[in-house]
């Protein structure tokens, strides 16, 4: 599933895009405020769902190749992470939702 339609589902705001983060293909979301839980994760196609607003969060994420990262919580995303995420190229996005009611919403596209 294209990622904007993922971002336009939970209501989420664009903090940093790559170039043609509209259509990087999201098959798996991942939600965890535990890194080393993430670390172990080997999905391919991967959005990661935390309330970790840490620069940790996204070196975390481009160890095991996750496209985009999203900050629920309405948690405040900070100038270091976005230069991880542009130096890695990791989409960060933020959302108002809490990380549960974030990933019923994906969890409702994702299925379908």
């Amino acid at each position: 599933m294209d990622l904007i339609r993922v971002a336009d589902t939970i209501d989420a705001q664009l903090v940093y895009g790559p170039a043609g983060w509209e259509r990087i293909n999201i098959e798996t979301a991942f939600a965890s405020d535990l890194m080393s839980d993430v670390l172990m994760s080997d999905r391919e196609e991967m959005l990661l769902v935390t309330s970790l607003s840490t620069e940790q969060s996204i070196r975390s994420a481009g160890i095991v190749g996750v496209e985009a990262v999203v900050i629920a919580n309405n948690k405040t995303v900070t100038e270091g992470m976005v230069d991880l995420a542009r130096e890695q190229g990791i989409a960060l996005f933020c959302t108002r939702f809490p990380k549960y009611e974030t990933c019923v919403r994906l969890g409702r596209i994702l299925e379908a």
